[in-house]
């Protein structure tokens, strides 16, 4: 199940008012490859996704509950794959730049962040 939230419209709404349309293109595709990293890394684990969420700061996945490795690898899946956009920084600066920004903040070892998460799947 997919819920969007109304906090995600409205900030997706004052960033099509403020950026440029060439940097929002960058910011929400590099969002869309983060997420279908995790989704990506779930399945070919043989997890189970319950639900998706948007809100006005990003996206959550609800897995159903897996042992700690196979839960690290899921969590870093996000930024792995934010982190390929930097291929294609010659074409799309926008969507390199977004992706690594996104990569490196998602990395911070704070839960819920993806570093905190696989952080604490390692010590915990």
């Amino acid at each position: 199940m997919v819920r969007i939230e109304a906090g995600f419209w409205i900030v997706l709404g004052l960033m099509v008012l403020l950026f440029p349309v060439r940097f929002l293109l960058g910011v929400v595709l590099a969002a869309f490859i983060h997420e279908m990293g995790h989704i990506l890394a779930i399945w070919l684990t043989g997890g189970r996704i319950r639900s998706i969420q948007l809100h006005a700061f990003g996206a959550r996945i609800e897995a159903a509950p897996m042992e700690p490795g196979r839960g690290t690898v899921c969590a870093l899946a996000g930024p792995a794959a934010g982190a390929l956009t930097v291929l294609a920084w010659r074409w799309f600066p926008e969507l390199a730049a977004a992706g690594l920004l996104q990569t490196g903040f998602n990395l911070l070892p704070v839960y819920p962040l993806d570093g905190g998460r696989a952080v604490r799947n390692i010590c915990c």
